[in-house]
Protein backbone atom coordinates (compact mmCIF):
# COMPACT_ATOMS: atom_id res chain seq x y z
CA UNK A 1 0.00 0.00 0.00
CA UNK A 2 1.19 3.71 -1.04
CA UNK A 3 2.55 5.82 1.83
CA UNK A 4 0.34 8.58 1.92
CA UNK A 5 2.73 11.07 3.13
CA UNK A 6 4.69 10.33 0.28
CA UNK A 7 4.57 12.96 -1.95
CA UNK A 8 2.81 12.48 -5.41
CA UNK A 9 4.67 12.47 -8.70
CA UNK A 10 3.37 13.70 -11.80
CA UNK A 11 5.43 12.63 -15.07
CA UNK A 12 4.18 15.27 -17.87
CA UNK A 13 5.16 14.48 -21.36
CA UNK A 14 4.46 17.31 -23.88
CA UNK A 15 3.71 17.04 -27.82
CA UNK A 16 6.28 17.19 -30.69
CA UNK A 17 5.43 14.60 -32.76
CA UNK A 18 8.14 12.38 -33.43
CA UNK A 19 10.46 13.95 -31.26
CA UNK A 20 8.31 12.57 -28.47
CA UNK A 21 10.43 9.54 -28.86
CA UNK A 22 12.65 11.12 -26.74
CA UNK A 23 10.24 10.18 -23.95
CA UNK A 24 11.48 6.76 -24.12
CA UNK A 25 14.49 7.32 -23.27
CA UNK A 26 13.46 9.63 -19.91
CA UNK A 27 11.22 7.09 -18.73
CA UNK A 28 14.02 4.51 -19.18
CA UNK A 29 16.20 6.47 -16.53
CA UNK A 30 13.52 6.98 -14.35
CA UNK A 31 13.18 3.30 -14.02
CA UNK A 32 16.93 2.72 -13.94
CA UNK A 33 17.17 5.40 -11.28
CA UNK A 34 14.37 4.06 -9.16
CA UNK A 35 11.79 7.43 -8.95
CA UNK A 36 8.45 7.11 -8.40
CA UNK A 37 5.90 8.20 -11.03
CA UNK A 38 2.31 8.39 -9.56
CA UNK A 39 0.57 9.75 -12.35
CA UNK A 40 1.00 10.68 -16.37
CA UNK A 41 -0.01 13.83 -18.01
CA UNK A 42 0.52 13.49 -21.84
CA UNK A 43 -0.50 15.83 -24.79
CA UNK A 44 0.32 14.34 -28.34
CA UNK A 45 2.90 12.22 -28.80
CA UNK A 46 3.43 12.60 -24.89
CA UNK A 47 0.00 10.89 -24.87
CA UNK A 48 1.11 8.14 -27.06
CA UNK A 49 3.92 7.40 -25.31
CA UNK A 50 2.01 7.86 -21.92
CA UNK A 51 -0.51 5.52 -22.45
CA UNK A 52 1.98 2.87 -23.72
CA UNK A 53 3.88 3.03 -20.50
CA UNK A 54 0.74 3.23 -18.34
CA UNK A 55 -0.77 -0.04 -19.90
CA UNK A 56 2.11 -1.80 -19.67
CA UNK A 57 4.34 -0.39 -17.00
CA UNK A 58 7.67 -1.87 -18.93
CA UNK A 59 9.30 0.88 -20.96
CA UNK A 60 11.17 -1.78 -22.94
CA UNK A 61 7.44 -2.86 -23.74
CA UNK A 62 6.74 0.66 -25.06
CA UNK A 63 9.95 0.81 -27.35
CA UNK A 64 9.69 -2.71 -28.39
CA UNK A 65 5.84 -1.69 -29.45
CA UNK A 66 7.16 1.25 -31.28
CA UNK A 67 9.95 -0.79 -33.40
CA UNK A 68 7.79 -2.72 -34.20
CA UNK A 69 5.08 -0.60 -36.17
CA UNK A 70 8.06 1.59 -37.63
CA UNK A 71 9.38 -1.83 -38.80
CA UNK A 72 5.91 -3.17 -40.59
CA UNK A 73 4.86 -2.77 -44.31
CA UNK A 74 2.09 -0.51 -42.75
CA UNK A 75 4.28 2.27 -41.49
CA UNK A 76 6.37 2.22 -44.99
CA UNK A 77 3.39 2.46 -46.56
CA UNK A 78 1.75 5.17 -44.99
CA UNK A 79 2.55 9.19 -45.67
CA UNK A 80 5.11 10.43 -42.95
CA UNK A 81 7.66 10.52 -45.30
CA UNK A 82 5.34 12.82 -47.71
CA UNK A 83 5.10 15.62 -44.15
CA UNK A 84 8.89 15.32 -44.03
CA UNK A 85 9.50 16.07 -48.04
CA UNK A 86 6.30 19.14 -47.32
CA UNK A 87 8.04 21.19 -43.81
CA UNK A 88 11.83 20.35 -44.18
CA UNK A 89 13.28 20.95 -41.29
CA UNK A 90 15.67 23.66 -41.03
CA UNK A 91 19.59 22.43 -42.49
CA UNK A 92 18.21 19.84 -44.60
CA UNK A 93 18.59 19.80 -48.06
CA UNK A 94 16.72 22.60 -50.09
CA UNK A 95 18.21 21.44 -53.36
CA UNK A 96 16.55 21.74 -57.07
CA UNK A 97 15.19 17.92 -56.96
CA UNK A 98 14.05 18.29 -53.25
CA UNK A 99 12.47 21.98 -53.78
CA UNK A 100 10.37 20.42 -56.71
CA UNK A 101 9.30 17.51 -54.78
CA UNK A 102 8.35 19.70 -52.25
CA UNK A 103 5.75 21.61 -53.97
CA UNK A 104 4.47 18.99 -55.83
CA UNK A 105 3.76 17.18 -52.04
CA UNK A 106 2.51 20.66 -50.77
CA UNK A 107 -0.04 20.57 -53.72
CA UNK A 108 -0.98 17.27 -53.54
CA UNK A 109 -1.84 18.33 -49.75
CA UNK A 110 -3.86 21.12 -50.79
CA UNK A 111 -5.77 19.57 -53.04
CA UNK A 112 -6.86 16.67 -50.73
CA UNK A 113 -7.33 19.17 -48.09
CA UNK A 114 -9.54 21.18 -49.61
CA UNK A 115 -12.20 18.73 -50.47
CA UNK A 116 -11.61 16.17 -47.39
CA UNK A 117 -11.10 16.58 -43.60
CA UNK A 118 -7.46 15.77 -43.50
CA UNK A 119 -4.27 14.44 -45.52
CA UNK A 120 -4.28 11.36 -43.90
CA UNK A 121 -7.72 9.66 -43.74
CA UNK A 122 -9.30 8.65 -40.56
CA UNK A 123 -9.33 4.43 -41.65
CA UNK A 124 -5.85 4.70 -41.97
CA UNK A 125 -5.10 6.64 -38.66
CA UNK A 126 -7.44 4.62 -36.79
CA UNK A 127 -5.17 1.34 -37.94
CA UNK A 128 -2.08 3.49 -37.15
CA UNK A 129 -3.16 3.61 -33.26
CA UNK A 130 -4.24 -0.11 -32.87
CA UNK A 131 -1.60 -1.14 -34.22
CA UNK A 132 0.50 0.51 -31.33
CA UNK A 133 -1.98 1.05 -28.66
CA UNK A 134 -3.80 -1.35 -26.77
CA UNK A 135 -7.64 -1.45 -26.54
CA UNK A 136 -8.09 -0.45 -22.85
CA UNK A 137 -9.73 2.14 -20.69
CA UNK A 138 -8.19 4.91 -19.49
CA UNK A 139 -9.34 4.65 -16.01
CA UNK A 140 -8.73 0.93 -15.75
CA UNK A 141 -5.26 1.56 -16.59
CA UNK A 142 -2.47 0.46 -13.64
CA UNK A 143 -1.22 4.25 -13.48
CA UNK A 144 -3.60 7.10 -13.84
CA UNK A 145 -3.37 8.98 -17.00
CA UNK A 146 -4.47 12.15 -18.06
CA UNK A 147 -4.91 12.91 -21.87
CA UNK A 148 -5.16 16.48 -23.35
CA UNK A 149 -6.78 17.41 -26.07
CA UNK A 150 -8.73 20.38 -27.52
CA UNK A 151 -12.48 21.10 -28.60
CA UNK A 152 -12.51 21.98 -32.17
CA UNK A 153 -15.98 23.67 -31.88
CA UNK A 154 -15.15 25.44 -28.07
CA UNK A 155 -11.72 26.12 -28.48
CA UNK A 156 -10.94 24.77 -25.52
CA UNK A 157 -9.08 22.28 -23.64
CA UNK A 158 -10.58 19.07 -22.78
CA UNK A 159 -8.59 16.38 -20.72
CA UNK A 160 -9.41 12.87 -20.90
CA UNK A 161 -9.15 10.58 -17.96
CA UNK A 162 -12.15 7.83 -18.53
CA UNK A 163 -13.30 6.46 -21.72
CA UNK A 164 -11.31 4.36 -25.07
CA UNK A 165 -7.52 4.60 -24.46
CA UNK A 166 -6.81 4.44 -28.32
CA UNK A 167 -9.66 7.41 -29.32
CA UNK A 168 -7.72 9.70 -26.39
CA UNK A 169 -4.94 9.24 -28.04
CA UNK A 170 -6.31 9.47 -31.35
CA UNK A 171 -7.83 12.66 -30.51
CA UNK A 172 -4.86 14.39 -28.29
CA UNK A 173 -2.73 13.78 -31.63
CA UNK A 174 -4.65 14.55 -34.41
CA UNK A 175 -2.85 17.11 -36.00
CA UNK A 176 -5.54 19.41 -37.39
CA UNK A 177 -5.50 19.64 -41.43
CA UNK A 178 -3.26 15.95 -41.43
CA UNK A 179 -5.80 14.07 -39.20
CA UNK A 180 -9.05 14.12 -38.76
CA UNK A 181 -11.05 15.30 -35.76
CA UNK A 182 -11.79 12.43 -32.95
CA UNK A 183 -15.30 12.53 -32.00
CA UNK A 184 -15.79 12.05 -28.45
CA UNK A 185 -18.83 12.24 -26.15
CA UNK A 186 -19.83 14.55 -29.45
CA UNK A 187 -16.96 16.49 -28.94
CA UNK A 188 -15.03 17.25 -32.26
CA UNK A 189 -11.43 16.98 -30.58
CA UNK A 190 -7.73 17.55 -32.20
CA UNK A 191 -4.12 17.58 -31.07
CA UNK A 192 -4.19 18.82 -27.59
CA UNK A 193 -1.14 20.70 -28.25
CA UNK A 194 -3.18 23.51 -29.54
CA UNK A 195 -4.38 24.89 -26.27
CA UNK A 196 -1.49 22.93 -23.80
CA UNK A 197 1.66 21.90 -25.59
CA UNK A 198 3.32 21.13 -21.87
CA UNK A 199 0.54 20.35 -19.37
CA UNK A 200 1.81 21.11 -16.06
CA UNK A 201 -1.32 22.56 -14.77
CA UNK A 202 -2.86 19.80 -15.40
CA UNK A 203 -0.70 17.45 -13.15
CA UNK A 204 -1.52 20.16 -10.45
CA UNK A 205 -5.37 19.93 -10.68
CA UNK A 206 -4.86 16.09 -10.83
CA UNK A 207 -3.03 16.01 -7.07
CA UNK A 208 0.75 16.34 -8.24
CA UNK A 209 2.95 17.23 -5.24
CA UNK A 210 6.43 17.18 -7.85
CA UNK A 211 5.85 17.96 -11.42
CA UNK A 212 8.33 16.57 -13.70
CA UNK A 213 7.92 17.80 -16.54
CA UNK A 214 9.59 17.02 -20.32
CA UNK A 215 9.38 19.65 -23.80
CA UNK A 216 9.98 18.43 -27.10
CA UNK A 217 8.76 21.28 -28.86
CA UNK A 218 11.13 22.97 -31.06
CA UNK A 219 12.23 26.23 -29.51
CA UNK A 220 12.29 29.54 -30.86
CA UNK A 221 15.71 30.42 -32.17
CA UNK A 222 17.29 33.53 -33.19
CA UNK A 223 17.17 33.53 -36.65
CA UNK A 224 17.87 36.62 -39.55
CA UNK A 225 17.79 33.71 -42.34
CA UNK A 226 13.49 32.77 -42.36
CA UNK A 227 11.70 34.63 -45.29
CA UNK A 228 10.17 37.93 -44.89
CA UNK A 229 7.43 37.05 -46.90
CA UNK A 230 3.94 37.80 -45.33
CA UNK A 231 2.73 33.90 -44.83
CA UNK A 232 6.97 33.23 -43.27
CA UNK A 233 6.26 35.87 -40.89
CA UNK A 234 2.76 35.03 -39.98
CA UNK A 235 3.45 31.60 -39.51
CA UNK A 236 6.69 32.57 -37.13
CA UNK A 237 4.60 35.27 -35.01
CA UNK A 238 2.16 32.07 -34.59
CA UNK A 239 5.23 30.25 -33.22
CA UNK A 240 6.12 32.62 -31.33
CA UNK A 241 2.88 32.93 -29.75
CA UNK A 242 2.85 29.12 -29.23
CA UNK A 243 6.06 29.38 -27.34
CA UNK A 244 5.16 32.30 -25.38
CA UNK A 245 2.12 29.87 -24.33
CA UNK A 246 4.09 26.98 -23.28
CA UNK A 247 6.88 28.86 -21.27
CA UNK A 248 4.52 30.01 -19.16
CA UNK A 249 3.37 26.72 -18.30
CA UNK A 250 6.52 25.06 -17.47
CA UNK A 251 6.99 28.00 -15.06
CA UNK A 252 5.05 25.80 -12.76
CA UNK A 253 6.97 22.57 -13.13
CA UNK A 254 9.16 21.45 -10.24
CA UNK A 255 12.03 20.02 -12.87
CA UNK A 256 12.09 20.62 -16.52
CA UNK A 257 13.87 18.04 -19.30
CA UNK A 258 14.20 19.77 -22.57
CA UNK A 259 16.03 17.04 -24.47
CA UNK A 260 18.36 18.36 -27.58
CA UNK A 261 16.05 17.14 -30.31
CA UNK A 262 15.68 20.76 -32.50
CA UNK A 263 17.43 18.68 -35.45
CA UNK A 264 14.00 15.92 -35.75
CA UNK A 265 11.79 16.78 -38.18
CA UNK A 266 8.04 16.33 -35.95
CA UNK A 267 7.44 13.63 -39.08
CA UNK A 268 10.48 11.57 -38.93
CA UNK A 269 9.27 8.35 -36.82
CA UNK A 270 11.22 6.44 -38.38
CA UNK A 271 14.42 7.95 -36.54
CA UNK A 272 13.24 7.05 -33.03
CA UNK A 273 15.74 4.96 -32.04
CA UNK A 274 18.53 8.26 -32.59
CA UNK A 275 16.01 10.33 -31.07
CA UNK A 276 15.22 7.95 -28.17
CA UNK A 277 18.80 8.71 -26.48
CA UNK A 278 18.41 12.62 -26.56
CA UNK A 279 16.08 11.76 -23.79
CA UNK A 280 18.17 9.89 -21.62
CA UNK A 281 21.15 12.43 -22.27
CA UNK A 282 18.67 15.18 -20.81
CA UNK A 283 17.30 13.25 -18.18
CA UNK A 284 20.20 12.21 -16.31
CA UNK A 285 21.65 16.01 -16.77
CA UNK A 286 18.39 17.12 -14.28
CA UNK A 287 18.83 13.74 -11.99
CA UNK A 288 20.16 16.22 -8.88
CA UNK A 289 17.13 18.46 -9.49
CA UNK A 290 14.82 15.66 -9.21
CA UNK A 291 15.51 14.43 -5.75
CA UNK A 292 15.95 17.50 -4.83
CA UNK A 293 12.58 18.23 -5.36
CA UNK A 294 11.47 15.11 -4.16
CA UNK A 295 13.35 15.71 -0.87
CA UNK A 296 11.60 19.45 -0.16
CA UNK A 297 8.59 17.52 -1.19
CA UNK A 298 8.96 15.27 1.79
CA UNK A 299 9.23 17.34 4.07
CA UNK A 300 5.83 19.50 2.30
CA UNK A 301 3.82 16.89 2.93
CA UNK A 302 2.74 15.93 6.18
CA UNK A 303 1.97 19.69 6.45
CA UNK A 304 -0.22 19.35 3.40
CA UNK A 305 -1.97 16.68 4.86
CA UNK A 306 -2.30 18.44 8.37
CA UNK A 307 -4.17 21.41 6.26
CA UNK A 308 -6.00 18.84 4.26
CA UNK A 309 -5.35 19.91 1.08
CA UNK A 310 -7.26 18.63 -1.85
CA UNK A 311 -6.95 19.23 -5.52
CA UNK A 312 -10.61 18.28 -7.27
CA UNK A 313 -11.44 18.56 -11.17
CA UNK A 314 -13.73 17.26 -13.88
CA UNK A 315 -11.44 15.76 -16.28
CA UNK A 316 -14.20 15.36 -19.20
CA UNK A 317 -14.98 19.16 -18.87
CA UNK A 318 -12.93 22.26 -20.88
CA UNK A 319 -11.05 23.48 -18.40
Amino acid sequence: MRNPLRPTVGLVLGGGGARGMAHIGVLEVLAREKIPVDLVVGTSAGALVGALWCAYRDVRDVRARIAAFCASPQFRQDTFADLVTMAPSPGADQGFVQTVRRFYKLGLFFATTLFQKSFIDGAQFERDVAAVVPDARIEQLPLPLAVVTTDLRLGREVVLAEGSLRAAVMASSAIAGVFPPVVVDGMELVDGGFVNLVPVEVALRLGADVVVAVDVSSNIADSQTFSRTGSAISLRASAIQAETAKLFEVRFADVLVRPDVSDVHWAGFAEFERIIPRGRDAVEAVLPEIRRALRRARLRKPLWSLLGRKWTVDFRRPA
